[in-house]
């Protein structure tokens, strides 16, 4: 875990699943992770495409950066 100071990244993500807490987003086409919506600020894009908006920290943590 990234520790200290975190910067925030953007990352463009396709929307695998939703529920009232949590994305289920995936950048990379594995299959996707979860990450809490209490976390992250997200634009939407298109239908199913989004704009996420996390902590550095976070991104690491879930593989997507």
């Amino acid at each position: 875990m990234v520790t200290g100071k975190s910067e925030l990244v953007r990352l463009e993500a396709v929307v695998h699943a939703e529920t009232t807490k949590a994305f289920k987003i995936d950048v990379n086409d594995d299959g996707g992770v979860w990450v809490p919506k209490s976390q992250v600020e997200v634009e939407i894009k298109t239908k199913n495409t989004i704009i996420v908006e996390m902590p550095e920290w976070m991104a690491y943590e879930k593989g997507l950066i």
